[in-house]
């Protein structure tokens, strides 16, 4: 089976292509299901994309991939079906999934984030909108299978398509290893630790006067990982850049991993894949009650819902005074991440959804 992938991002860059369709490859290779990829971004718009300003190199090679895309489709004759990540194009309407249509080839839809929210990119602005957000119905019509990674989306999905496959974001195993023996050294301070990006800096703000409160009562360290600077006022915290080739050893200074959300819609129907690694590494989160947290996290066995600053210091002084708790919910945590959220326990749902497509 050969398979055209289509993907918004150079590979290897986005978080969210590298836990899906990048990491899938590695056991549908082997079954004889062949992925080729294309991505959408050039080079020279991967490298200004994400920046601020640049307006006039970003439409220009906005156009320039739109070009290249057509160009590709006019000619899917060595396919077998199209995979769709997300959308073929980073701006516009389905037009180009509607070509994959007309030509009779199946489409593969994953839909892994909610598109179908409108919002304004931190870094886009108002070129946002150019993304036609009520595209994603029409992506989901179109497709022969639609793979989606919650329940919140799957959801939305069942307006448009019923063959739906629910398959989570997967952490890599092979680099999210749980180690219990770290779990023998008892800390002389508890690291309660954050990661996350430039553009989600904001999210830790929303436990601020927690974070305040939970200094008075308990002796911890805090440890932010995706910046520099937080603007947490009376909140003493270490914090440093997100690296991708250190990510792992930073994330595992950690006994208890925070996902504090805003309430907006996007993050309503959001799966937080820092949930799964937190869990994968036997980290114990604390979350907001939002997108995907509920099912991900078994409230009291593998981690804590905090729906309040109130339960955020509760649950976070719980897990920073009590070692026995902290290496319980770690050994809850793990198992349960190998199994739901690996790449191996998802391994034969994600093969019969590209097999579905032809049938």
């Amino acid at each position: 089976m050969e398979v055209l992938a289509l993907i918004p991002n150079q590979y290897g860059h986005a978080p969210g292509q590298r836990s899906s369709i990048e990491l899938w490859e590695t056991v549908l290779s082997p079954v004889g299901i062949n992925i080729h990829y294309a991505p959408f971004e050039t080079q020279r718009l991967h490298e200004v994309l994400y920046s601020s300003g640049h307006y006039v190199t970003k439409v220009g090679e906005m156009i320039r991939a739109y070009i290249e895309r057509i160009k590709l489709l006019g000619d899917l004759s060595r396919f077998d079906a199209v995979f769709v990540y997300r959308e073929a194009a980073l701006l516009g309407p389905a037009f180009l999934e509607k070509m994959v249509a007309r030509r009779g080839v199946p489409i593969i839809y994953q839909l892994d984030d909610p598109l179908f929210v409108p919002y304004t990119s931190p870094s886009n602005g108002y070129l946002s909108y150019l993304k036609f957000f009520g595209k994603i119905a029409d992506i989901c019509r179109l497709a022969k299978v639609v793979m989606v990674n919650s329940s919140q989306i799957r959801e939305y999905v069942s307006e448009y398509n019923q063959n739906i496959w629910q398959v989570p974001s997967v952490v890599d195993t092979r680099q999210y290893v749980f180690r219990p023996e770290l779990l023998e050294q008892k800390p002389d301070k508890v690291c309660i630790g954050w990661s996350g990006s430039p553009t989600t800096i904001g999210n830790i703000r929303v436990i601020a006067r927690a974070l305040r409160q939970l200094a008075q009562e308990v002796d911890h360290r805090v440890y932010l990982i995706g910046g520099t600077e937080f603007d947490l006022p009376g909140v003493d915290y270490v914090a440093q850049k997100w690296s991708a080739a250190t990510e792992v050893e930073d994330l595992r200074k950690m006994q208890v991993g925070m996902v504090p959300l805003p309430i907006n819609e996007w993050n309503k129907r959001k799966f937080y894949m820092k949930t799964a690694q937190y869990m994968a590494l036997g980290i114990p989160p604390v979350a907001a009650p939002l997108g995907s947290n509920p099912e991900v996290i078994e409230h009291g066995v593998t981690g804590f819902i905090a729906r309040s600053d109130e339960e955020w210091v509760k649950y976070l002084g719980l897990l920073i005074k009590d070692h026995e708790l902290r290496v319980r919910m770690s050994h809850a945590a793990a198992a349960a991440a190998k199994e739901k959220y690996s790449l191996a326990g998802n391994t034969e749902k994600i093969i019969e959804a590209f097999r579905a497509a032809l049938k």
